[in-house]
């Protein structure tokens, strides 16, 4: 794992980067119809758990990711929850940020 998270974490740095920025844009396009959204502040939570997810993943479970390929096919138990967690985490993330579009609903003035 360790040679290839050494490859993949700065296209994903980066990735999170463009699309945090383009969110964030979306978001204050409009902010007052965003704030009262149902599936918007649970994509919210959701992204939040992720980032739990990750730092405990990165500092409690990883710390000792050079040993994991000691002995064939023995991912500690902690990464694979982590790892199933985190798929879940995600798609959840993509489903309710699919269903802002169709929720939203307008404000006056907006």
């Amino acid at each position: 794992m360790t040679p290839l998270a050494k490859e993949v974490l700065p296209c994903t740095w980066a990735a999170f980067v463009v699309a945090a920025c383009t969110g964030i844009l979306l978001f204050i396009s409009k902010a007052a119809t965003y704030g009262h959204n149902f599936f918007f502040l649970g994509k919210m939570g959701l992204l939040a758990a992720a980032g739990v997810n990750m730092v405990v993943f990165h500092l409690l479970i990883a710390r000792d990711v050079e040993r994991w390929g000691a002995t064939p096919h023995t991912t500690p138990l902690g990464a694979r929850i982590a790892g199933g967690l985190s798929l879940c985490l995600w798609i959840a993330v993509v489903a309710f940020g699919r269903w802002i579009g169709f929720t939203l609903q307008a404000h006056p003035g907006s």
